[in-house]
């Protein structure tokens, strides 16, 4: 497709002409006359509200005490504001906080005061959660473009939290640095002191440090209320970075050179019904360095991403594969450059999972990725990576051509077999060696509108003999977020594939989003969307996109009201209102003559060539009361009879058409920092031509400052809904399968726990039990067949426990248990998959 290879070709230009933007710059001299930026000048803001931090010689000592000489020349900031519960009001507690700065760190203290220090609440858990704790948290716009900031907060038992904030209001909690923190409980309330590195920071190209947008918070637990030093009213809900105030007096400050090394080694055990005691040792190194301010490179060679906790299974009887999220933080690093609407970047995709108890996921090789901002605005980043061929090898000793877990002895390599039984070994190929590379543009603008293009490309070796998968792989595209008045925004992006199959054919198609939307104000926000997907339009190589199968087009419009009344017992709620509209493109002739029905009516006629679709509206919110109690509500209903041709299949000529149908749920949760938090939830209604009802309970049980508990039963059930089912004997023209009725039952029993023993050393449980039952019965009227449909069931229970160590900062140690179990056909569970892993890692900075 020309769109796809000239954007491709536009991108790498445009890439290779920012590395002349790299020009390394010191920055000298003191501060100079404050900046302004334009957009606060176009908001007619009648106050900037600023703070300013002091150079020292003397840097603090970070122990927790403020009795360092240099506090006492930096220019106190007192003037807090309520944000919540009481907006607007003053403080019920004084606090205080004081900048210092030198040539590597900024330097901050906070002291809050406290009347009744006794009633200090703070909670010792794993890094980055320290909700439900009093807390103090610094937001810093060093690239002062008021749309991104670094986030970094502690708690009152110096449990540390950091953040990376983009697009104003977007919070990406994967990302982590090295900093240093110490807080005090004293009799007049608590205190904290924070060094933040430079090198910590990022800064836009060669803009001077003379000015940042900055915000301080502080939150009292036993109160629930949060104070802010630029209070962010609720009247401009929608915003965040761009309402901070601003931080002065910075000058004179060299450039930060960064350069991070965390090499790494592990061992790894693995024991189940194929590979017993079986020992493995790796070797890799991570590394990080900063060119220029504005510029992160991320090298990765041999990653190992096994202290990763295990993906919740959930049911899914939708003919589309489940979605998992990326949880490696290699990849949720700075994912926000490569996001857009249409998702064309998924990295679940590199390395994923093989399902085999062999080699259980793909081996990445290399990885890299690099980021960046100039004083213009320009952002850019690059991902690279390069995944390697996996394959195993088995004594096929029944001649079956099928590896036979408990009889037939497998190998990971060839070198593995003995000499002289590698003649007779059989190969099982699993995936090729591939190629994944991305790269991103975006110019962003004061008014926080945008324009940016993307491309990505995946590349298989097709040397192998069996090899099956698609040869190459290629999207590319531009997207465009238009704001107005910082009040409207007309966004959207436009994208193409082209996709060459492991024969040589290529399909190209293309991808469409288009919304138009009020996304601010106290009360209403409001929106339209469409999109549209050709049915050529394949992203999932590298990226996210199923059920365009026949092309697909989708038209949605939205409201939302929400208040905050604080009368009458309520606090706040928030009502949202949908209509949309789906249907697939015209004259599908793949489908042509196959026959509409359900199991109320077999046959409403054949398909002669029309759109299939399908329309709903919905309305859900949520209501807090004054003691935080919080209640949900939802309901959902079917417009018009819904089509749904993703169910049809060459072995059968039906396409399901169901009744128009309804659904609606409910449920409430207690306060959630109680001791005993209880959050219960049901859903009752339709599920294709049949009905539906699900219902969960979670607890949450936090007997001590350092330990929670948390249990979540839940079951689907899915009954008298039509499907298909093999019948027992083929007489005549008898079909291969014939419409049944159906029933499911899927339960789900989560628990987790973590227990934290100092802000260094933690462990946390997840263990997860499922069991399904399916069951295909009476077939429907007018189809005299004997079924073949036994109860379909099956159980599955998995373990998995990290323990991590922080012995200095930024190096860490883990260990990780994992295990699964099946069920087996004969009753009880298979021998169980298990895995030890022992992980070291040693973080080294120069400079």
């Amino acid at each position: 497709m020309m769109l796809v290879r000239a954007g491709i070709s536009l991108l790498f230009f445009c890439l290779l002409s920012v590395q002349a933007l790299f020009s390394e710059q010191e920055y000298p001299g003191e501060p100079e006359n404050f900046m302004v930026p334009d957009s606060l000048e176009i908001e007619q803001a009648p106050v900037y509200k600023t703070a300013w931090a002091t150079r020292v010689s003397d840097s603090p000592l970070v122990d927790g005490y403020p009795d360092d000489s240099c506090w006492t020349r930096a220019l106190p900031i007192s003037d807090f504001t309520q944000s919540r519960p009481d907006e607007g009001e003053d403080p019920t507690e004084d606090t205080e906080v004081r900048i210092v700065y030198d040539d590597e760190s900024i330097y901050f203290l906070f002291i809050c005061y406290d009347r009744e220090p006794d009633k200090i609440e703070a909670r010792l858990t794993p890094r980055d959660r320290i909700f439900s704790s009093d807390n103090v948290r610094i937001y810093i716009d060093s690239y002062y473009d008021r749309r991104t900031a670094f986030q970094f907060a502690v708690n009152a038992v110096n449990v540390q939290e950091d953040v990376l904030w983009s697009d104003d209001t977007r919070r990406d909690e994967s990302w982590n640095a090295v900093w240093y923190s110490q807080v005090r409980q004293l009799d007049y309330g608590w205190v904290a002191e924070i060094e933040i590195p430079f090198s910590c920071l990022r800064f836009g190209g060669g803009l001077q440090f003379r000015t940042w947008g900055l915000n301080l918070t502080r939150y009292i637990q036993r109160r629930k209320e949060y104070v802010q030093w630029r209070m962010i009213p609720e009247s401009e809900h929608g915003f965040f970075v761009s309402r901070f105030g601003m931080l002065g007096g910075l000058g004179g400050i060299k450039t930060p050179y960064r350069l991070e090394f965390l090499p790494y080694s592990t061992v790894q055990m693995q024991d189940n019904q194929v590979l017993q005691n079986d020992w493995t040792r790796n070797l890799g190194l991570d590394l990080k360095y900063g060119p220029t301010p504005g510029v992160t490179l991320d090298l990765a060679l041999n990653p190992e991403f096994g202290t990763v906790e295990t993906d919740e299974e959930k049911l899914n009887l939708s003919p589309f594969p489940t979605y998992y999220p990326e949880k490696r933080p290699f990849f949720l690093e700075f994912q926000d450059v490569f996001r857009t609407d249409i998702r064309l970047v998924h990295t679940r995709r590199i390395g994923k999972p093989l399902r085999n108890v062999v080699n259980p996921t793909t081996t990445i090789m290399t990885g890299g990725r690099l980021v960046g901002k100039t004083e213009y605005g320009l952002r850019y980043g690059l991902i690279g990576a390069v995944a390697d061929e996996e394959n195993y090898y088995y004594l096929d000793e029944d001649g079956d051509n099928e590896f036979d877990s408990g009889d037939e002895e497998p190998f990971r390599n060839r070198e593995d077999i003995p000499l002289e039984l590698r003649d007779k070994a059989t190969e099982r190929f699993l995936e090729p060696r591939t190629n994944y590379f991305v790269g991103r543009l975006l110019k962003e603008f004061e008014d926080g509108s945008s324009l940016g293009l993307i491309g990505t490309g995946v590349n298989r070796d097709t040397r192998h003999p069996d090899f099956d998968h698609n040869r190459s792989a290629y999207t590319g595209g531009f997207d465009w977020d238009f704001r107005v008045n910082h009040t409207w925004m007309f966004a959207g992006q436009l994208a193409g594939s082209t996709v060459e199959d492991d024969e040589g054919a290529k399909q190209e198609g293309y991808g469409l989003e288009v919304k138009l939307r009020k996304f601010t104000g106290e009360h209403f926000t409001y929106g339209l969307q469409y999109n549209s997907y050709s049915d050529d339009f394949d992203i999932n190589d590298l990226g996210w996109v199923y059920g365009n199968d026949y092309g697909t087009h989708r038209l949605n419009s939205s409201l939302q009201y929400r208040s905050r009344p604080l009368k009458n017992g309520i606090r706040s709620y928030n009502i949202n209102w949908l209509l949309e509209r789906k249907w697939t493109g015209s004259g599908l002739d793949e489908l042509m003559g196959k026959t509409f029905g359900n199991r109320y009516n077999l046959n409403f006629g054949p398909y002669t060539g029309d759109k299939l679709g399908s329309a709903h509206g919905m309305m859900n919110g949520w209501l807090q009361f004054m003691n935080y109690w919080r209640v949900h509500f939802g309901l959902w209903r079917s417009i018009d009879n819904s089509l749904d041709p993703y169910r049809a299949a060459e072995d059968h000529d039906f396409i399901f058409k169901y009744p128009k149908g309804f659904s609606y749920w409910c449920g409430f949760s207690n306060d959630y920092s109680s001791m005993l938090n209880v959050s219960v939830n049901q859903s009752i209604g339709s599920y294709r031509d049949g009905e539906r009802w699900s219902g969960s309970i979670r607890l949450r049980l936090r007997p001590s400052t350092n330990l929670e508990f948390q249990f979540e039963p839940r079951m689907d059930r899915h009954s008298k809904f039509s499907d298909f089912s093999e019948i027992v004997e083929l007489g005549g023209d008898a079909p291969d399968k014939v419409l049944t009725m159906r029933d499911t039952r899927f339960e789900s029993y989560v628990f987790r726990t973590s227990y934290t023993m100092s802000n260094k050393l933690d462990f946390r449980l997840f263990a997860q039990y499922t069991d399904f039952h399916s069951n295909r019965y009476q077939p429907l009227v007018g189809q005299q067949w004997e079924i073949d449909s036994p109860l379909d069931a099956r159980s599955t229970l998995g373990l998995h426990f990290v323990t991590r160590f922080e012995y200095r900062p930024g190096s860490y140690f883990y260990l990780v248990y994992r295990e699964n179990r099946y069920d087996e056909a004969d009753g009880g569970f298979s021998r169980p998959d298990r895995q030890i892993i022992g992980k070291f890692t040693y973080w080294l900075k120069k400079g």
